[in-house]
């Protein structure tokens, strides 16, 4: 990565000297041109006014033939029909079958029962108490150009979450991130005041805790074969016509042994996608994507555009519905769902294997496998509790940390609830940051027992970006005449809820 001219002022406008320069102050925004920039006037150590502040630069993430489209679908409406009627009629007994799967394997493979789960209240969002010198001082640092600004917020925060995580991928720990912030006087020093954005650090904020399993025996490698064989079911998120992608994981999981059911993804740039995706039931009828877009172009929300945020939210969504079908249907009590970039490392089942049976406390409803910029509490080596981020307003979805649904583990006995509580914080018109699914879930980790494996820890479970994400570019499309949206009728597809899972078994059958 190339850095600024060595030994470089700042210039107003954040560029080095030579660079264009606009009104304002100066501030080096980030890591390639913070590096050749002079460290005069930022963060002192007496907590005075900073005078090196940046720009915001947002994240890139990373984002079986064709299942029928019906199930899906079907497999979503029957989630909106609740708990009773038609749902209830559907699945009959198998959903009591599956839970009682899960609590009678619960001793031999599928949570560490003597792992004490964290108690969370719901409404608790941790944030930052640091001493007042330092929390003045913290307060006063210049904020990035343009960068959206509420009453209290915390730019040394806003700093380590840019330079520690955003700009390098998540692969330093929040320890070395802090460091490399206080260097640049944007934080304050570790030795006086210590941000634990990740509490009892000492128990898993290690990069080296991600290293390949070198201590398998043979025995243990075809036990944990067997193990994932019986208990995981595996779905890939994939776009209809991305096939390199299908191959790519296709003649990836054949390495590994690993079989899945591939769910369509929906490109939402598409003519009329977003209209079919909202008759069919895969967009909530309360969802109004003209609303929700005027109010993530406020400076406030600053979101360049969600359309295609909105497809993948709907494809999340989707699969874990279809996720819940399958394990009705096979029995299988865990739903794995990958997106098609997720790179699993060949000692992924072991890892997986020991991860669930002897990390995880047996309240787990969702693990992510990768999660970058984790927020929450070390509770093993692998395996962070993760917490809404208090230091962020609710009305922006508490945005910036445990991002990642590269990914997903669930328990399918609890699948339902999970979706059930996601779906109503991803269609919320007036807070479009949840429709980014990881942050919505992230949000209402106070409701849901939802846990992360840090991604900082290297290689860990899985790598991502060996492809470059296409959400960013969809998410500038245009969506046409979503201004009709509100006169929109969801399609009632009845024979295919009441089919559905006969449908599913037919297809495994063939």
């Amino acid at each position: 990565m190339a850095a600024a001219t060595p030994k470089a002022a700042c210039t107003p406008g954040g560029h080095s000297a030579g660079g264009t320069a606009s009104e304002g102050r100066g501030y080096c925004p980030l890591e390639e041109e913070v590096e050749g920039c002079t460290r005069e006037a930022r963060l002192p150590r007496d907590g005075a006014l900073a005078a090196c502040g940046g720009s915001r630069r947002s994240m890139r993430k990373v984002f079986l033939p064709v299942l029928l489209a019906a199930s899906a679908v079907a497999a979503l409406l029957l989630l909106r029909l609740g708990g009773g009627g038609a749902a209830a009629r559907t699945r009959g007994g198998s959903a009591a079958r599956v839970e009682q799967l899960w609590s009678s394997r619960a001793d031999s493979g599928l949570c560490n029962k003597i792992a004490v789960p964290v108690s969370v209240p719901a409404s608790y969002a941790p944030s930052f108490t640091l001493p007042e010198a330092q929390q003045d001082a913290c307060l006063k640092v210049p904020r990035k150009p343009g960068a959206p600004h509420w009453q209290g917020e915390n730019w040394c925060w806003q700093w380590m979450k840019h330079i520690g995580c955003y700009h390098n991928s998540g692969t330093m720990t929040w320890l070395e991130a802090q460091n490399r912030t206080a260097s640049f006087r944007l934080a304050p020093p570790v030795e006086e005041a210590r941000m634990e954005p990740l509490t009892e650090p000492g128990i898993c904020e290690h990069a080296s805790f991600g290293a390949p399993v070198d201590d398998a025996q043979p025995e243990e490698v075809n036990e944990a074969q067997a193990w994932f064989d019986a208990n995981v079911s595996v779905f890939v998120l994939n776009m209809p016509d991305d096939f390199d992608r299908l191959q790519y994981m296709t003649t990836r999981l054949r390495q590994l042994g690993i079989s899945f059911e591939r769910v369509p993804g929906i490109d939402m740039s598409e003519s009329g996608a977003y209209a079919k995706a909202k008759l069919s039931g895969l967009i909530s009828k309360e969802f109004n994507f003209s609303v929700a877009n005027a109010v993530a172009k406020t400076q406030y929300q600053n979101m360049e555009g969600i359309v295609g945020t909105v497809g993948c939210a709907a494809a999340h969504l989707r699969a874990m519905a279809f996720a819940v079908s399958q394990g009705n249907v096979t029995g299988r009590p865990l739903a794995l769902i990958l997106e098609d970039d997720a790179e699993l490392e060949d000692d992924f089942v072991v890892k997986l294997r020991r991860l669930v049976t002897t990390e995880a406390p047996c309240d787990w409803q969702a693990i992510s496998l990768r999660t970058m910029c984790p927020y929450g509490i070390c509770v093993s080596p692998h395996l962070t509790r993760v917490l809404p981020d208090g230091n962020e307003p609710a009305d922006r979805c508490r945005h910036g940390v445990n991002y990642g649904f590269y990914a997903m583990l669930y328990p399918a006995h609890t699948l339902e609830s999970v979706h059930e509580r996601l779906w109503k914080a991803v269609w919320n018109n007036s807070r479009p940051h949840c429709l980014d699914v990881d942050v919505a879930l992230a949000s209402i980790s106070n409701e849901v027992a939802y846990y992360a494996v840090p991604g900082f820890q290297n290689p860990g479970f899985l790598s991502t970006g060996h492809v470059e994400s296409r959400r960013g570019e969809i998410n500038m499309a245009w969506l046409d005449e979503p201004e009709h949206e509100e006169d929109a009728q969801p399609v009632l597809l009845t024979d295919v809820v009441h089919s559905m899972e006969q449908r599913v078994k037919d297809m495994m059958n063939n």
